[in-house]
């Protein structure tokens, strides 16, 4: 199986290739044409299996096809439970959404200064990649507005639960549209 047969975008296709990607993991190969099609997932594989490509290139696909963002509003967002693991993630969206016009990601997460969270949150935001505790302040001081989002990514939810999160989780979900696709990926799936 290739990336050509997941149904994903040429815009994509070609920043995979360029990223020097070949073929699907099989993590990517089970989730993304699921994801596509516009299924919530609960999927568990483990760290290094390409987990971030699986909820990244839908989501980005899905962004590709629409009218640009002309609104203040975000799109996707995806929580994680460490300022790394955002960094990584935003990362790899750069990557995976080079040939998207006009692509704007944002990263907010604790023990960084707010000052570029701040600017970054006053424009529009496609991607938006946060920690629960640093999301919260913002949502608390009305800097972002989250009831334009089609597509909430839990990346490695299971260490979000374990830190503590769940209410702050539980909050920031309540401020997202109930139509919203939702994608849960984790090292491990425990009850």
């Amino acid at each position: 199986m290739s990336f050509d047969s997941l149904g994903l975008v040429p815009t994509l296709l070609s920043a995979v290739q360029k990223a020097g990607f070949t073929d699907p993991t099989s993590v990517q190969a089970a989730a993304i044409p699921k994801a596509l099609a516009g299924h919530d997932l609960m999927v568990s594989s483990q760290t290094g299996s390409g987990k971030t490509a699986a909820f990244m290139l839908p989501a980005l696909n899905r962004i590709s096809q629409m009218p640009p963002n002309k609104g203040s509003g975000v799109q996707v967002l995806v929580l994680t439970p460490t300022r790394e693991l955002a960094m990584q993630v935003a990362d790899a969206t750069k990557l995976y959404g080079a040939h998207i016009k006009d692509l704007r990601i944002a990263t907010v997460v604790g023990g960084m200064p707010y000052g570029a969270q701040l600017k970054a949150l006053s424009r529009r935001v496609d991607v938006l990649v946060a920690t629960p505790g640093r999301l919260i302040d913002h949502l608390q001081a009305k800097r972002v507005n989250l009831s334009t989002v089609h597509t909430l990514v839990l990346d490695e939810a299971d260490r979000m639960l374990d830190m503590g999160f769940i209410e702050d989780i539980e909050h920031i979900v309540s401020r997202t549209p109930e139509s919203r696709q939702t994608l849960l990926f984790s090292a491990t799936l425990d009850g």
